[in-house]
């Protein structure tokens, strides 16, 4: 255990607990507010040790699932064609198909022109190769645009610019296919307050709110789990903590889970523990308190010491007088015996 630990909360919560807020976002308030401790220089440190979310988030959905193309068509061009996906999850093989029933239901209400487009996917390339037939007007291309914005699906299919489909033609993917984006969710919050987290999620880096990073190593509907053998640790800002909000978000799209309606577990502890402030202090109070035992104070003397010391000086002053009086008379007696000899 840590020597600069005071004090020790463990906490197993579930979503299903909150107080208010949805699954993806909810706050939970504690009975009894965490305070520190007021006597030594102190700070909470939150650390997570196990999560557990179901798979059963939307990765397209409202916020990506919307394509913008062009088409040109018999000397006349359609600029403002749009289609969306169903929102869901996918594989390589239904994604292929929503992706062409969706563009041909948009190009028959915008030009009544419904193509026998087809898709085919290379497990050895990773690439889709997207078929448009003979058309009866030699000029017919669909554009689609990589416009800001409306670029994720265009992505997925393993476009990162515009490209184009023209009829008797094939387009191949330009890098490699990925119908799955989300690969790391972030647990946020913005009720425990950090300063020393930073992310570049957003551009520049900046301050982050993010607790812990979970990775996604299954398909969905499935669990993520993940054990922290190697906890996350933050410090924190808070000097009281009376609630917790908690926010799970998709790395791929900075946007709260869509119909993420499971409940999630997460197990964490918040410690209190000394600064680094409250240490140098101890050390320097220890070399303080080292030093005076090598050099104590000087004492004030009792008035009674001083005087018995000056009657004492006295008394060898008249005994060193009596001293050198004898020794004085012993020599005169000398004196008178020699000469009388």
């Amino acid at each position: 255990m840590s020597s600069t630990l005071l004090k020790l909360y463990n906490f197993y919560i579930n979503s299903s607990q909150r107080d208010e807020g949805t699954t993806a976002d909810f706050n939970m308030f504690l009975k009894t507010p965490l305070y520190l401790n007021g006597l030594v220089p102190s700070e909470f440190r939150f650390t997570i040790r196990y999560i557990q979310v179901p798979f059963c988030f939307s990765q397209f959905n409202q916020f990506n699932f919307t394509t913008k193309y062009s088409l040109l068509r018999n000397g006349i061009t359609y600029s403002n064609g749009t289609f969306d996906l169903t929102t869901g999850n996918y594989n390589v093989t239904t994604f292929i198909t929503e992706w062409i029933r969706a563009l041909k239901v948009s190009l028959t209400s915008l030009a009544s022109y419904t193509p026998l487009i087809t898709g085919s996917y290379s497990a050895d390339t990773n690439l889709i190769t997207f078929t448009s037939p003979s058309d009866s007007f030699a000029d017919t291309t669909i554009t689609f645009l990589n416009n800001t914005g409306f670029t994720s699906v265009n992505l997925a299919i393993g476009f990162i610019a515009s490209w184009t489909l023209s009829q008797n033609s094939s387009t191949t993917s330009a890098i490699d296919i990925n119908v799955s984006p989300s690969r790391n969710l972030y647990l946020t919050s913005d009720t425990l307050i950090q300063s020393k987290s930073f992310d570049a999620l957003t551009s520049p880096m900046s301050n982050s709110p993010a607790l812990a990073v979970v990775p996604i190593t299954v398909v969905p509907n499935q669990y993520i789990t993940m054990y922290y053998n190697f906890p996350i640790v933050s410090i924190l800002n808070n000097t009281v903590i009376d609630k917790f909000n908690f926010q799970l978000k998709d790395e791929s799209l900075p946007f709260d889970l869509v119909d993420f309606f499971l409940n999630y577990t997460i197990y964490f502890t918040i410690e209190e523990h000394r600064t680094n402030e409250a240490l140098n202090n101890d050390i320097l109070n220890l070399k303080v308190n080292q030093d005076a035992i090598r050099s104590p104070p000087p004492q004030e003397i009792p008035p009674e010491i001083i005087e018995r010391r000056e009657r004492l000086i006295q008394a060898r002053g008249k005994l060193s007088k009596q001293l050198l009086d004898i020794k004085n008379a012993l020599e005169n007696d000398k004196s008178i015996v020699a000469e009388e000899i």
